[in-house]
């Protein structure tokens, strides 16, 4: 009851840090673009924008919104808890006051939007010198070697310093650039470039040694996993240390979970991404990827998922995420029914995909027709297999009267479970609108507290 359950002692005592914004960010105009900022809304004729931040950008955003009204006449709202995720432009929100564009600030995904964009990258000092004197110090300058330096997007602001300090120690090797804008070799946000400014495609780093600079987390691991280099290392600017990545123990956790995929008969298409073309598109694919295997498949949308709101859904097998790259649900384990990715589900459910994966593929973007990565579905043929986790007969057959429509079934249950069904059983079946049948009343003051004790209850 841990996960469902929290001690309201904890809220009600818990205290909040404030940080001194002066001294925190000095040079606001600097520090977060507002010179090209306003240059861009007056270019593009914007009336109403929106200004996107982070919690942790949120003592600023005040200070920020004034500095830009004082320099250009456009309509300015602040939003601050996103749909989703804050690497995510909040689109939705941003529709919701009509806004023309959005100026997104902290870190981001890169991932595309339906309206435009201005992005405001974080900056953080990085001492270039020192580094590259730790990259030497641990990888030679032998031309038989080839690299390429990936970097976090906080460095992005002194990349010209790092770039001429790179192609002087290292001429033959490559440097994964931060590229906003969409191209047809950008990867993740990112763009490949040598000394002469040639591009290259994530293909091209097969016999590359990949090194970031920059800390570990959700970014780094999502280059690791997905660009089939022959090493991969991160340096920590703050330590100075290198460290190899080997994730192992993932990839083994995805074949399980890609296992989980094919024992399942039910499938939750969980949504946790903003509007999109990609995104109604994804969707439309896991629903299609479901029906030719004879799965039942149910869209599921919950704002920001957590253990217990995903509980309430028992008759779901296992979930498949509809989210950006740098959501880090994925991997957690608190949930009661396993969450993969789409490319997950495509290995277990598409015929035409091969079975074995040494890199995996976090960015949904790369299954669509005409993307990188894209792999036509394959109509499931008559099989009959064993269940790597059960032990039992999986057998799946195809009805020849309709070719498309199928049956899945366990040897020992030949009957899917409804979830509908199972939601009309329930008490509680959710909020009723009773449009026109409901008295319309003046609006009155409600209860005061918090749900753990209610002004208006009993000690």
């Amino acid at each position: 009851m841990a996960n469902f359950t929290t001690d309201g002692k904890l809220c009600i005592e818990r205290e909040l840090e404030i940080s001194n914004t002066e001294e925190q960010f000095e040079d606001l105009i600097s520090r977060f673009d507002i010179v090209e900022t306003c240059q861009w809304i007056t270019n593009n004729n914007f009336k109403t924008v929106c200004l996107q931040f982070p919690d942790e950008l949120l003592s600023v955003s005040a200070k920020i919104y004034e500095e830009i009204k004082k320099k250009v006449e456009v309509d300015l709202y602040i939003l601050g808890d996103t749909s989703y995720a804050s690497c995510c432009v909040d689109s939705v929100a941003a529709m919701h006051v009509r806004g023309n564009a959005v100026v997104h600030y902290g870190h981001t995904c890169f991932s595309k939007s339906n309206i435009p964009v201005f992005t405001v990258l974080p900056k953080k000092h990085l001492d270039v010198e020192e580094t590259i004197k730790t990259l030497l110090q641990h990888f030679n300058t032998d031309d038989n070697v080839k690299l390429c330096l990936f970097y976090d997007a906080e460095f992005e602001h002194c990349i010209e310093s790092i770039s001429k300090h790179w192609f002087q120690s290292y001429p033959k090797s490559y440097i994964s650039f931060v590229e906003i804008e969409e191209k047809p070799n950008r990867f993740l946000g990112r763009v490949i470039r040598n000394k002469d400014g040639e591009e290259f495609s994530v293909e091209d780093l097969t016999d590359c040694i990949c090194i970031h600079i920059g800390s570990r987390g959700q970014t780094v691991f999502n280059y690791s996993v997905s660009i089939a280099a022959s090493e991969w290392y991160l340096l920590d600017p703050d330590t100075r240390t290198v460290d190899r990545l080997e994730e192992t123990v993932w990839f083994k956790r995805r074949r399980f979970l890609v296992e989980k995929c094919k024992d399942a008969n039910v499938v939750g298409i969980l949504v946790c991404k903003l509007a999109g073309a990609e995104t109604k598109d994804i969707i439309s694919r896991m629903k299609q990827l479901c029906k030719v295997n004879g799965k039942k498949s149910y869209i599921v949308s919950v704002g920001k998922p957590n253990v217990a709101k995903l509980a309430n859904f028992p008759e779901i097998d296992i979930y498949v995420m509809i989210a950006c790259p740098e959501n880090d649900l994925y991997s957690a384990r608190d949930f009661y029914k396993p969450i993969v990715y789409p490319y997950e589900l495509e290995v277990a459910l598409n015929a035409n995909r091969e079975p074995y994966f040494a890199t995996h593929i976090t960015d949904y973007d790369q299954l669509l027709p005409g993307r990188r990565n894209h792999c036509e579905i394959d109509h499931i043929k008559e099989t009959m297999d064993v269940s790597l986790i059960t032990g039992k007969i999986r057998e799946t057959k195809v009805d020849t009267n309709e070719g498309t429509s199928t049956e899945l079934a366990e040897k020992q249950n030949w009957a899917l479970e409804s979830i509908g069904q199972s939601l009309q059983d329930r008490t509680w079946t959710g909020l009723e609108q009773n449009l026109g049948g409901t008295e319309v009343k003046k609006a009155e003051e409600g209860r005061k507290g918090i749900p753990l004790q209610y002004s208006n209850e009993p000690e």
